[in-house]
């Protein structure tokens, strides 16, 4: 364990941590878990942990009826990728549950019997939102532990959190595309869901990290430059692994499109450009899009 790396993806959420960790998951240097979001690191307060613990049982049952369907289909694959699944989600209620003094339980279940590997990894992006203390005590954790950030355009991913939450919370009788308008219009203008605002503060939540995570140990990405063969190779020697060969395929819970109302979507410019501007300043050169949304916001 002490030649491997810890890679800690702490979001941006909507800017490609799915789509990350399947690349990840399938490279020849890594031993990833078969759940990507563990959350370990922001599951100590009792009812955070009661909160998580329940939805991990939720889950773990999912994964026991898709087991018993697969086994009367006689589909041995997928009972084969089920009891891998299985086991991971058992062995992390078990440590999410247990006494957590320290933090070896978690660190055994990230990679022992995965076998040799340059490469594990937990992949939560609601570490962004932790204080510096349990951040610090994240980082200290592994000796080799690394930190990655992804930044995705902020008007693209505001929209995307959005849709999101409106796919979860819809009821049978509301309409999908009014519902994520709804949402829009009240983090706009009555100042409500302002953790969809919160997963997208890339200027409070880089310099935080920035403050806490060693700057050789930590790279912030944007989104739509990892998607390249340029942006991933840059990642992958940043991890000491491997450059990927072929980029995977992008999309990965991209959700149903759904058209912003053309009178918020000013509202909305407006009020993240803020965010534009320092990432210009701070981070480096916007992608295009980023550029793009940019003019649009001072034409």
């Amino acid at each position: 364990m002490s030649q491997a790396s810890l890679l800690y993806c702490v979001g941006a959420t909507k800017a490609g941590t799915s789509w990350f960790y399947r690349a990840l998951h399938d490279h020849p240097d890594c031993a990833l878990p078969a759940v990507k979001e563990a959350h370990y690191w922001d599951t100590f307060a009792p009812d955070a942990r009661d909160k998580q613990l329940a939805a991990f049982a939720q889950r773990l049952q999912d994964l026991h009826d898709a087991r018993a369907e697969a086994v009367s289909a006689a589909r041995d694959w997928q009972v084969r990728n089920l009891d891998r699944r299985i086991a991971d989600m058992e062995g992390l209620i078990a440590v999410i549950g247990a006494d957590r003094t320290d933090d070896r339980a978690y660190l055994a279940w990230l990679t022992e019997g995965r076998g040799a590997a340059r490469l594990y990894a937990d992949m939560t992006p609601n570490y962004a939102t932790l204080p510096d203390e349990a951040l610090d005590r994240m980082v200290k954790a592994h000796p080799m532990s690394k930190v990655i950030y992804l930044i995705r355009d902020p008007l693209d991913r505001l929209w995307s959190h959005i849709r999101m939450q409106a796919r979860r919370q819809r009821q049978s009788h509301e309409v999908y595309e009014k519902k994520a308008n709804n949402i829009l219009y009240r983090i706009l203008n009555r100042g409500q869901e302002t953790h969809i605002l919160d997963c997208g503060d890339y200027a409070g939540t880089i310099r935080k990290l920035r403050r806490v995570v060693p700057a050789d140990r930590l790279l912030v990405a944007f989104a739509e430059t990892l998607l390249t063969a340029d942006g991933l190779a840059r990642v992958c020697a940043f991890l000491g692994i491997a450059p990927m060969r072929d980029i995977p395929a992008q999309a990965v819970h991209e959700g149903a499109p759904v058209l912003m109302l053309d009178k918020l979507r000013p509202r909305a410019q407006r009020l993240l450009y803020e965010q534009y501007d320092w990432v210009a300043r701070n981070v480096g050169p916007l992608p295009q899009n980023w550029q793009d949304n940019c003019v649009r916001m001072t034409a």
